[in-house]
Parts: C-alpha cells; sequence; structure tokens
C-alpha cells in the first residue's frame, strides 16, 4: 500500500515539473529506430539534402547581392540558420524531457510548447501542432516541385541539343516517371547508397561546370561588389534555399543511431553545415564572374548539358503517417502510404508543370521555409518551454526570442510577395498559351 501513492504520482506526471526533474530522462538512451543511420551517413544524408539545385542557384543569388555583400550575408544567413536549428534541435529534445518520451516530431513539440507556456495560449496547441504540420509539408512540397523544375530544365537542354525541341512540360511528366521508383523506399538508411553515388556523381558534375566556368573569365572589375539593398531580399530567398532544408535535418537527426553526435561545435549538423557554405560561397562566385548579369536560375543552363526529390519527399511521408497515421490500428496502412506516395509525386509534376518557373519557385521555398520552418516555430519552441523555468539574466532569451520572430515575420511577408508576384505573371503566360 505505501508504494501505490508513489506509482500513482508517477502515472500522473505531466508538463509541469520541477525544473530538476527534467534532466533525469535522457531521450536519446530510450530511443530505439529499425535502420540507424550512424554519423557518416548522416553526414552524407545531410549534404545529398542541403546542396544540389540551390548550389547551382548561388550563382544568381551573387547577382543579386554584388560578390563582397553576397558572400557577407551568406556567411551571416549560414550562422543564424544553423543557430536556430540548434535552438529547434534542443527545444525538441527538452520537450521529450518534459514528457519522458524518447522523441516527438517538429508538429508534436510546438504543441508541447504551447501547454507550457501562458495559460492564454493552451487552448491553441492542438492547432498549433496540425499548422506546423502543414507548413511542414508545404514546405517540402514546394522544395520538391524546385527539384522536379531544376531536373525537367536541364533535360530539356540536352534534348534540345540532340533531340527535336519539345515543350519543358513533357520533360517534367518524363522526370516524375523517374522519380517514381526512388520515392517508394521507405526507409531512409537505404537511401543512403543512393545519396552517396549521387553525391559523388554531384561533385564529378561540379568539376565538369567548373570547366565552363574557369574558361574566358572576364575581369573582376566587369563585375560589381556590391548591388542597390532593394536587391537584397532576392538574395536572402534564393541563399536560404541553397543553404538549408530543415525538414530533412530534422529527419536525418531522427534516424541516427547516436543522435547525440549531431550538434556540438564539433557535430555532424556543424560539419556538413561549414561545408556547404564553403562550397555554395564558392561556385555562386565563379558562377556570377563567368556570367554576370546573364547567369541564369540554374547556372547550368548557362553552358552548352537529377536530383534529391526522394530524400526531401521522405519528410512529406514521415509528417504525415508518423503525425497522422496509426499502423496498428490500421491494417491497409502500407497500401494507404503507397497512394498517398503517388499523390503527392502527381501533385508536384501538376505544380511544376503549371509554374515551371525555376527562379521564383526557389526564391517563394526559400522565404517561406526560412520565416516559418527557421526562425518563428524555433522561437515560438523556446519562448513557451522556458515560460516556467525564466528566460535568463535580463530575460535575454525572451529578447532573442521574440527578435527572431519579427525578422522571420518581416522576411516571410516580403520575400514570399516578390516571389509570388513573378509566379503569378508566369502563370498568366502560361494560361495565355494553352490553345484550346
Amino acid at each position: 500500500m505505501a508504494e501505490a501513492p508513489a506509482d500513482s504520482q508517477h502515472a500522473q506526471m505531466t508538463l509541469v515539473q520541477s525544473s530538476s526533474s527534467y534532466y533525469y530522462y535522457d531521450p536519446y538512451e530510450k530511443r530505439t529506430i529499425e535502420v540507424p543511420l550512424n554519423n557518416f551517413d548522416a553526414f552524407i544524408s545531410l549534404l545529398k539534402c542541403v546542396m544540389g539545385t540551390g548550389i547551382l542557384a548561388m550563382p544568381l543569388a551573387i547577382r543579386y547581392s554584388g560578390v563582397v555583400v553576397g558572400v557577407l550575408l551568406s556567411v551571416l544567413l549560414m550562422i543564424l540558420l544553423t543557430y536556430c536549428i540548434h535552438l529547434l534541435i534542443n527545444g525538441m529534445t527538452e520537450c521529450c524531457r518534459r514528457i519522458q518520451v524518447p522523441q516527438v516530431s517538429m508538429p508534436e513539440a510546438v504543441q508541447i510548447a504551447y501547454q507550457l507556456g501562458p495559460g492564454c495560449v493552451h487552448c491553441f496547441a492542438k492547432a498549433a501542432g496540425f499548422l506546423t504540420s502543414c507548413v511542414l509539408v508545404i514546405g517540402q512540397f514546394g522544395l520538391c516541385c524546385v527539384y522536379i523544375v531544376f531536373v525537367a530544365k536541364n533535360f530539356k537542354e540536352i534534348g534540345d541539343y540532340y533531340w527535336k525541341d519539345h515543350n519543358e512540360r513533357y520533360y517534367v511528366v518524363g522526370v516524375c516517371l523517374l522519380q517514381l521508383p526512388f520515392f517508394m523506399i521507405r526507409k531512409l538508411k537505404y537511401l543512403v547508397p543512393l545519396n552517396l553515388v549521387s553525391n559523388f556523381m554531384l561533385y564529378v558534375g561540379f568539376i565538369c561546370i567548373m570547366y565552363y566556368l574557369v574558361r574566358g573569365l572576364p575581369k573582376p572589375e566587369e563585375r560589381e561588389m556590391m548591388k542597390p539593398p532593394l536587391d537584397w531580399m532576392m538574395f536572402f530567398g534564393i541563399a536560404a534555399f541553397s543553404l538549408t532544408a530543415v525538414g530533412s535535418m530534422l529527419v536525418v537527426e531522427a534516424n541516427m543511431a547516436h543522435p547525440e553526435n549531431y550538434l556540438g561545435f564539433c557535430g555532424v549538423l556543424n560539419m556538413a553545415v561549414f561545408f556547404i557554405l564553403f562550397t555554395n560561397i564558392f561556385f555562386g562566385i565563379m558562377g556570377y564572374w563567368r556570367f554576370g548579369e546573364h547567369v541564369e536560375a540554374s547556372v547550368t543552363l548557362n553552358i552548352p548539358q537529377n536530383e534529391v526529390y526522394p530524400l526531401n519527399g521522405f519528410v512529406v511521408i514521415t509528417v504525415v503517417f508518423k503525425d497522422y497515421g496509426n499502423e496498428a490500428s490500421n491494417k491497409h496502412h502500407y497500401s494507404v502510404e503507397f497512394a498517398v506516395r503517388l499523390c503527392f509525386l502527381l501533385l508536384t509534376g501538376v505544380v511544376a508543370v503549371v509554374v515551371p518557373n525555376l527562379a521564383a519557385l526557389t526564391e517563394l521555398e526559400g522565404a517561406f521555409s526560412l520565416c516559418n520552418l527557421n526562425l518563428i516555430c524555433p522561437a515560438l519552441i523556446d519562448m513557451f518551454i522556458n515560460y516556467n523555468t525564466g528566460y535568463g539574466r535580463l530575460r535575454w532569451k525572451l529578447i532573442r526570442d521574440v527578435a527572431l520572430i519579427i525578422i522571420g515575420i518581416i522576411f516571410g511577408i516580403v520575400g514570399c510577395t516578390v516571389a509570388i508576384r513573378q509566379l503569378v505573371e508566369d502563370l498568366r503566360g502560361t494560361v495565355q498559351s494553352i490553345n484550346f
């Protein structure tokens, strides 16, 4: 009988606990992954989910900012984005400790954070979690649309040179069909060999592209070191798309065998980020130096010529079936999942067919994901989970979180507005070109 109150008290543990009890539970020790990633697997997957289409768009970003400003803004932007990823993952881990579970998704973390925050926001917890799922899915959906358009445009370059000039939308359909078998892979671990081969081919491709970039370089004085500040917003949208992929970064961490090695000064994330930043800046400068104001949305379109869709599409399926699917109670779970995968691939193909504007899609995806997933969500989670434990001396954590939210809102409104205007103009042209 003496043990009953203790058992009852343990069973009734809620989100409201003393701050000293948060650290008795280590979610990393309790986490079990069916097919885990080792540190090298995680590093390769990070490179693959971030590098690719974005790096080929960096010359366009440098065109909007100028060389010197572009380098400085790229470094500052990457520092900000990486800091926010650390803030987000630490916040999600703290949510795991508070409710003593091994793992939570980003939408679940937002819901828990709202429950830990002021009483006036408790009623919005479920809605906030669902909204975060929608934002995450929409962000990755836009990412996959960009990949399809990118691959289709480069296939069209090859097709136009060797065969007949066909409409770009036929290539979009072909790319969707090529992506189908890879998108049906259900375990992230099984994508690692493909990512490894793809990374190797990607860098071989970069070397080939560099051959064209270093030929006939003009004098450096012919390129602008600084552009007007009004053009910098275009830079931020493209650079944000090129330098980060928060959804994929979270999925990689969630599937690691040793997630404690993901963060930290010399962690897997920071090592990958440094490599990505250096490569993006170098490629962006060389592409702008070679082609100047004539550089295209993908630098490959400037020279006389497949991609990471499966990994980023994996994020969408993870969100849908981890947060809203119950495998134990649904005997048709696998059939439903394959149907969702097919529908997702079809929808991204439809969007790519209707709006094949690579530059505008890249800017829109970068601005949307940066403001919501990289800035606002991490700040909200951190703000609410520290509500009862305090914000530190002079409330510096609260000031930091509010500043990130304000920056995210301003960047999202301005960046998305500029990109949407371009997409609307492009859509009007598409409608006018259709012959009924």
